[in-house]
């Protein structure tokens, strides 16, 4: 499984909406490095998963060609609200090509997706969470409950565990209830991980953010610090020879550097 989250981060008078996840794949084993957060090609918004990556990969990469081809979606003459029931309809539509199942073996896909992005029609951020909903046998979505006073989407492996996290660093920040988070649930992700809580959460952090003038950018970030670490882009270690032009994220100062040419 996996812990992947989405939060508006306030910075003064602004707003930025930060997804981020860990890496780990699970299927009889471990697997780091795997991406969990995939930016629409739109450049708005962004798709993040919890759950089985069967299901969720290819689920995902019909997202993003449906988005792709048709003009509208592409070029973000529909807003992100529109667009949210044409995915929901993707993954129903997609659901219904699954056969040839072992005998008793219908289960449900168990499978939660983090749909975020900038609305141009309301102005505002936007946080969905979509999923399969058992008793309307197919997949719906929902406006995340607010937490703590604030707008976050949670989902996947020991969320009372992250809550309880969360809200102790907020205590100790002596941040009230409904004043926004800075980057908080990164940190919580980021020791969850170092310590090892769960085995179902591993492998580099990955980070997106999505800003108010309708771009997605990804970081790269040090990992598992910056003296020792390397960058990783998307959760993924990045080889030798290659170099990342994202911003440089430091998981520890939660500062940011450029990439400059040696």
């Amino acid at each position: 499984m996996t812990l992947s989250l989405a939060w508006i981060r306030k910075i003064q008078n602004t707003e930025e909406l930060i997804v981020a996840s860990d890496s780990r794949l699970r299927f009889g084993k471990a697997w780091d490095g795997c991406a969990k957060i995939f930016p629409l090609p739109r450049g708005d918004s962004a798709l993040a998963f919890a759950g089985d990556t069967h299901y969720a990969y290819p689920m995902i990469h019909q997202v993003l060609n449906a988005v792709e081809m048709f003009p509208k979606s592409r070029n973000r003459a529909m807003d992100i609200g529109p667009l949210r029931g044409h995915l929901v309809r993707v993954f129903n539509n997609m659901q219904h090509w699954i056969n040839d199942l072992p005998k008793n073996k219908n289960e449900p896909p168990q499978i939660t997706f983090i749909f975020a992005g900038y609305s141009w029609a309301t102005a505002q951020f936007k946080i969905w969470t979509l999923y399969y909903k058992r008793s309307a046998k197919q997949f719906v979505h929902h406006t995340p409950t607010r937490w703590h006073g604030n707008q976050i989407a949670m989902v996947g492996d020991s969320i009372p565990e992250f809550k309880r996290r969360l809200l102790a660093l907020l205590r100790k920040k002596q941040k009230p209830k409904g004043i926004g988070f800075d980057y908080e649930p990164f940190e919580v992700l980021r020791d969850m991980i170092r310590e090892g809580v769960d085995p179902a959460i591993g492998g580099p952090p990955a980070i997106l953010k999505i800003y108010k003038h309708m771009n997605t950018m990804p970081y790269s970030i040090y990992w598992p610090n910056r003296k020792e670490g390397i960058p990783t882009v998307l959760g993924r270690p990045l080889m030798d020879y290659e170099k990342s032009f994202y911003l440089l994220f430091d998981p520890d100062t939660l500062e940011t550097s450029q990439y400059r040419i040696q």
